[in-house]
């Protein structure tokens, strides 16, 4: 799958919703490699940027519900992708009420308080993936 086209991808995505297997090569470095590809493409698809870490369960549910990968191999892609950003999602926010309240304070009426302050904020995890079409 490493010279995958768009036509491959998108027929993987096909036997994805129909939970039909699609052939992998066997090597490691390509299974792994054919996970990323598969889990930005279903991640980029969905309210990722809005809602990473359910955007992760669904991805994470839809990819086990197909049974050909596991839920370590697909937690590793997942981890591998993480990065902190105080660039918060609605989703974080909604969990953290106090720091959605620091930050309409910081973005509408004290914004200079909150300068050089990054160090200390609560950072969120968001998931980065290469960008496949």
């Amino acid at each position: 799958m490493l010279n995958t086209s768009q036509y491959d991808l998108n027929e993987i995505m096909r036997k994805i919703k129909d939970k039909l297997p699609f052939e992998l090569k066997d090597n490691e470095r390509s299974r792994t490699w054919s996970l990323r590809v598969i889990i930005s493409k279903l991640y980029y698809s969905l309210d990722y940027e809005n809602e990473p870490q359910a955007t992760r369960q669904k991805v994470t549910q839809i990819l086990l519900y197909h049974e050909q990968f596991s839920k370590e191999e697909i937690d590793k892609a997942f981890q591998s992708s993480a990065k902190e950003t105080t660039e918060y999602s609605i989703e974080f926010l909604k969990l953290h009420p106090k720091i959605a309240q620091a930050e309409a304070l910081k973005n509408k009426e004290f914004p200079e308080e909150f300068e050089g302050k990054e160090g200390e904020r609560i950072k969120e995890i968001k998931y980065r993936f290469p960008h496949y079409s």
